[in-house]
């Protein structure tokens, strides 16, 4: 771990396009400055860690679940002509795997 000293105003540059300025010293706290490209995501380290394990509950139940892709084609299957939304819709899935990454796709009846 880097360890720098900052002034408020002064700033430190990670990369070519990550700038970091210390705004304000208030007793124990301090505000930062980030200024970083709009497709950069930055989290509190709380905030980060609740992410990781909601997407780790998440890929373990999906993992857990019975049906599956296979259960979600049967039921798209089942829902062909119950009106709605749904019933423009062939009510055919198709599961591709080409990258490894299984999908859904639903195609459009023809009308």
């Amino acid at each position: 771990m880097l360890i720098l000293t900052r002034k408020p105003g002064e700033s430190v540059y990670i990369g070519d396009n990550i700038k970091i300025t210390i705004v304000e010293i208030k007793g124990h706290q301090i505000r930062v400055g980030i200024d970083a490209p709009r497709e950069m995501r930055i989290y509190r380290e709380e905030i980060y860690n609740q992410i990781l394990e909601e997407n780790k509950q998440a890929a373990d139940s999906g993992a857990a679940s019975d049906q599956g892709l296979e259960g979600l084609a049967a039921a798209w299957s089942g829902r062909k002509g119950s009106g709605g939304a749904t019933s423009a819709l062939q009510g055919k899935v198709k599961l591709t795997s080409g990258t490894g990454n299984p999908e859904v796709v639903i195609k459009k009846k023809k009308q």
